[in-house]
Formats: structure tokens, sequence, C-alpha cells
């Protein structure tokens, strides 16, 4: 499944530019031996044979060349992430009050309203800068299949090694596919998916398995590769004649555009200069697109989750975190389900987890200036964003054997008519007499010109096919609770969670500028029942190590995506996820143990 939509057909020879191609003859325009034909100047038509190279059979480019003269764009945005020395060192409370967490979060209005003091009330801890592979320690690997770079030690058949719904582990062979893609050098990679022709002295490379990604971080390094930044000042005069050389509907448009306006550019000097630019960049950091971190992304996490038969889905609905009666908006990008067993379920789109969540932001600013490090107000408020969200996700893994509530659902108020019981008269006396002799009046003057439905039987039943669309005053009577807040395309399910632990594993992929992290969030059941109702019927304290009332998030550094180190380290930190999720899970594995 993999990869199947990305195959190139690459073993059609290539011909030469010495050596004709015949094509096949369309209907009435061609010859018997099948080459083409062009219409001559007296009408009559002349055969001729077109060849085709390496040039002309590709499409053409749809990327950027650097090496092209241009504009220069935006000054590069430098690079800045948060950092979390306040909550590396901050001590566990005696308990969490989760009166204050509502009333914090009720009170918000903006982001720039979350202090420190704030993010405190959730009795946070936070390890950061952890390598990938430590997100999931190799202990709570022992009693699962070796992993694909481990594997040299695996004894056992393939077909033994089963994941908790019974499908064999992906093969070694899928990731060392994808390793060796991620190790491609960048340029090469880019001129692939856009088309371009391979430096001289390159061969093209083949992408079969992460197209998608490359694609998407072709289009970031738009914005943030400045490696190749060369801006130098260039006499006018060529400048000028460069932009002879543009196709004439751009001349023509220039043209239009400068007799439409009333001032025109002084005449320059001969020895004026212009500053011209060379490289990868149209804009800065901060002017990319939400779309492309999200495309890259996708790309990205599917690379690692369609082995394990799994799949990334948008959220149908607006992702709000439970707090009481208050449903606080958060962010995720992404989340990862696995597909059921089940073909009928899986034809419509369902998924069974959620399994992990994604989370891009656009932020490139987290202090202002005098500002202590580590301690700006940004900082706070862009790690309550991580932890709000990955919150939400241990809510939903929550609900596996559960039904819902929808709000309102058994009082009185979505039960029982308005006033009282008794049922509405409305408008009574003169005031609905007069009322119901204008209405009548108004239907009589604007029927006379109306035709009849019965006139037309198609028009009759057609109209009769349609529903009625319900007035206000009618929706205003129907009684019934809210609306539902959970996902119908969701099969809620605590994959990877043993079954006798009160807690449960949340991870999510944070991104910012152009790198990831991996988040691992460990939380009890009676943190998230507290929060969500106010109270818990459970009265389990959890571990010595581990109180129930305490969030411990620990947190990969930022890998970037532009560098084939760093991505394949961040990747095989994802495949470690995902091996550990799926698999079979020994009785009460504590991550944070060890």
């Amino acid at each position: 499944m993999l990869g199947s939509a990305n195959k190139v057909d690459r073993d059609r020879p290539e011909a030469t530019a010495s050596q004709p191609v015949t094509r096949q003859k369309p209907p009435g325009m061609g010859l018997s031996d099948g080459t083409r034909c062009v219409a001559g100047m007296a009408g009559g038509y002349a055969p001729f044979h077109w060849p085709i190279t390496e040039q002309n059979q590709r499409a053409p480019s749809v990327g950027i060349d650097p090496d092209q003269e241009r504009n220069p764009p935006s000054p590069p945005t430098p690079l800045d992430f948060p950092h979390y020395v306040q909550f590396a060192n901050q001590e566990a409370h005696s308990a969490t009050d989760f009166g204050s967490i509502y009333k914090c979060l009720a009170s918000l209005r903006k982001p720039q309203d979350f202090t420190p003091e704030d993010a405190r009330v959730l009795n946070l801890q936070v390890a950061p800068d952890l390598h990938a592979s430590q997100i999931v320690p190799d202990h709570l690997l022992e009693n699962l299949p070796p992993l694909p770079w481990d594997q040299a030690t695996n004894t056992d058949k393939p077909d033994q090694n089963l994941m908790s719904n019974g499908v064999a582990y992906p093969a070694a062979e899928k990731y060392n596919i994808v390793k060796a893609e991620l190790l491609l050098e960048n340029d090469d990679a880019y001129r692939e998916v856009v088309r371009m022709p391979p430096k001289p002295g390159r061969s093209r490379v083949r992408l079969t398995q992460s197209r998608k990604f490359w694609v998407g971080l072709e289009k970031m390094a738009q914005y943030w590769d400045d490696s190749l930044d060369e801006y130098y000042e260039k006499p006018a005069e060529a400048t000028e004649q460069a932009t002879q050389d543009q196709p004439i509907e751009a001349k023509t448009a220039e043209a239009t555009t400068a007799d439409a306006m009333d001032t025109s550019e002084p005449p320059r000097d001969n020895g004026s200069s212009k500053r011209v630019y060379k490289g990868r960049r149209i804009g800065a950091g901060h002017e990319m697109s939400d779309d492309i971190r999200e495309e890259t992304m996708r790309g990205f996490l599917e690379m690692a989750a369609w082995p394990f038969q799994c799949q990334l889905a948008i959220p149908s609905l607006p992702p709000r975190l439970l707090v009481r009666k208050l449903l606080f908006p958060v962010r995720q990008t992404l989340v990862t389900g696995r597909v059921p067993l089940d073909r009928q379920t899986a034809r419509k789109g369902i998924l069974e987890g959620p399994m992990l969540a994604v989370q891009c932001r656009g932020q490139t600013i987290f202090r202002e200036d005098g500002e202590t490090f580590g301690y700006g107000q940004k900082e706070v408020c862009d790690l309550a964003r991580e932890v709000c969200a990955m919150l939400l996700l241990a809510q939903e893994r929550f609900r596996e054997g559960t039904s819902e509530v929808k709000p309102g659902e058994g009082k009185w108020w979505t039960a029982t008519p308005r006033w009282g019981g008794a049922p509405d008269e409305g408008v009574t006396g003169e005031a609905a007499t007069r009322s119901e002799k204008e209405n009548e009046s108004e239907v009589g003057e604007g029927s006379m010109h109306k035709r009849s439905r019965y006139s037309n039987p198609l028009m009759a039943s057609r109209r009769s096919a349609r529903p009625r669309k319900l007035t206000a005053s009618e929706k205003w009577k129907i009684l019934e609770p809210g609306p539902s807040l959970w996902d119908k395309r969701l099969i809620y399910m605590q994959i990877g969670k043993p079954k006798d632990s009160l807690y449960d594993d949340i991870f999510m992929v944070s991104q910012l500028n152009h790198h990831v992290s991996i988040l691992h969030l460990r939380v009890h059941r009676r943190y998230i029942e507290c929060l969500t109702d106010g109270g818990s019927k459970t009265t389990d304290g959890g571990l010595s190590e581990h109180p129930w009332d305490v969030l411990k998030l620990r947190r990969s550094k930022w890998y970037d995506l532009m560098d084939k180190e760093q991505r394949v380290e961040a990747f095989q930190g994802l495949w470690r996820v995902f091996h550990y999720l799926v698999g079979k899970k020994e009785p009460d594995i504590n991550i944070t143990s060890r």
C-alpha cells in the first residue's frame, strides 16, 4: 500500500535526438507509417518525425531554480525555540487544585492572558532535550519484536511477530527503503519532485515512499533554506537586458499597467546598479503558510504510520478540551488512528484510536525584549498549547468502553416543554386576529401570479422530495440535548495502554519552524476524570515516583528536517513510538520508571 500511487514508469526506453519515435496515428490525421502530419501553407499535410528527448519527455518544471537571478526576498527569519527552564526544575505540588484550572481557563480572553502562574496550576514537570530514542526506552521493547535496525539478532519468523490486532509487524525492508530516501541530498530530491534535471555529474533519484514528504519540504525550503542566499550588485543595463527575454504576455501586461499609471520611474544613470539575488528562498520563514507545514508533516508521519496499518486524518470536529462545563479550544493539526480490520468499516474512513496527534504552529518569536531566557510569556503559552492538546487526546482515549452523554442530556430543559409544561398559545386577543388577517391577505395577493404546482406533475414531485426547512420558531420549539462532542469517524480505543494500568501514555509530534519534536505525557485516569467532571470515583493514589495528580512531560530535542541525519533520527523515534503502541503489552508498564 505504501507508495503505490507514486510509481513512475521508468522501464520505458527513451529515444535519442537523432532517432525518431513513431506515435500512434490519430484518426484521420496521419499516414500509414505512423508519422505525424502538419498542415502546410497550401492547405495540404506534410509528414514529419517528432524526436522525443529527455528534455521534452518530462513535464515542465514547477520549482525554483536557485541559480536564477531575481529580486531579493524578505530577510531570512532567525531561528528561535521555546525553552522550559522553570518547569524543568519545578517540584510537584502537594495537591492539584482542579477548581483553579477551571477558573484559569475560563478567564482567558486571548493567549497573552496566560501567565507562568497559570501554567503552574497544571502541576506539570518537564524533562526537555531528550534523544528521540529515549521517548520510548529500550526496556519497554524487550518483549516486542526487534526493531528493523536491530533485526540481525532476530531468530523468529516474520509471521510469528504479530501486532495487538493480529496483523504481522512490518518487514525491515520497508524501514530501510524510507531511510535510504531520507538520506538523499536535499537538492537531488528537490529537483526530482519539481521535475528539474539533475546537476551535471549527478543522477536522478528514485522516490517511492517519501515523495509527498519531499514535495512539502521543497516548499518549506523556499522560505527557510538560506544556505544558498547570494546577494550582489549588478549593472542596471544588464538587468534591463535580462527582462527583455520575458514572454510577450508579461510585457503587454506591464505596458498596460504603466499606461494606466500617472507616474513613471525616472531614467537610470549608466553607472547605476541593482541588487539581485540567487538562492532558493522566495520569502521569509514567518511568511510560510500553514498548508505547507501540514503537507510536510503529513508526508513525514505517513511514512511511519502506514507500515503499522495506521492513517492520519484531520479532526472532523473542532478540537475542544472539556473542563467541567467549559469547552476550551485547542489545536490539533492531525490525528493518527489504526485502520479497522473490517473492510466495510475501513471504507467509511473510520479509524481506531486516537494514537498520536500532530500540532503545527507558525510562531517564530517566543521572547519579547527584556524577558528572561526560558521565562517568556510566549514560551509558557506555547507549552500550554501542547499540554492542552495532549490532555484532549487523553480524554478521547479514556472514552473506550463508555457511551456518550450529550450536553444537557437527561436535564429538564432538554425534555420538558417551556412555560412550565403548559402549551404555548402565543399571542392572543385583537393582536392575534389582526396578524392572522394580514397573513391571509399576503398569501392571497402573492398567489395570484404564481403557477400552481399541480399544473406540472414533475415540479410537484420534485418539490415534495425536498425536505422542508424549519423556521427559527420551529427550531426553538425542538427540545433535545446539545450537539455531540464525539467524533463519529473514530472508534475510541486506548491502543498501546496495558489493560490493568490506570496510567496512559500520550504521544504527540510538535512542529515549529522546519523542526519537529516528539512529546510523551504520562497521565493518570483520576487526573482526567477530575479535570473533566470536577471529581473522580477512583481512589488510587498512583505510584510513589509519579503521583496521580502530577503531569510528567518528556520531550525530545528539536530535529531539523532539512538535515538528513537529524530527520533520520526523528523518523527512528517515530518508528519506535508506533512499534510500541501497536505491540502486545505486559501488565502495568511505566515509561518513566527507569
